[in-house]
């Protein structure tokens, strides 16, 4: 592959996934939330834990606590106004379901 051939496959084919790339950059400060009490200290813990971990820990974590997953998921939406803290939570739930499906 030439020079232009592996910039190209870098570089995001639709404006979504260039957004998605965009809110991913963008890490939360979860300490925050917790401290000012919109998110619960079971919730921050989870989150910060998962974000973290690889593919293959995400994975484990699913099996293990997936309903512990789905709970946090819900509560961050439920108690997050921030735009981009919103956009952050989804494309992680978005990132999560997609390594589901393969």
């Amino acid at each position: 592959m030439d020079i232009r051939g592996a910039v190209d496959a870098a570089v995001p084919t639709n404006i979504i996934a260039a957004k998605a790339a965009e809110v991913r950059a963008n890490l939360v400060n979860w300490q925050s939330y917790l401290q000012s009490q919109m998110i619960s200290a079971e919730d921050c813990e989870f989150i910060k834990k998962f974000e973290v971990a690889n593919s293959e820990e995400k994975q484990v974590i699913l099996t293990n606590e997936g309903h512990q997953c789905a709970k946090t998921f819900l509560n961050l939406m439920a108690h997050i106004s921030k735009e981009q803290t919103v956009q952050y939570i989804l494309t992680l739930i978005d990132d999560t379901l997609q390594t589901m499906g393969s």
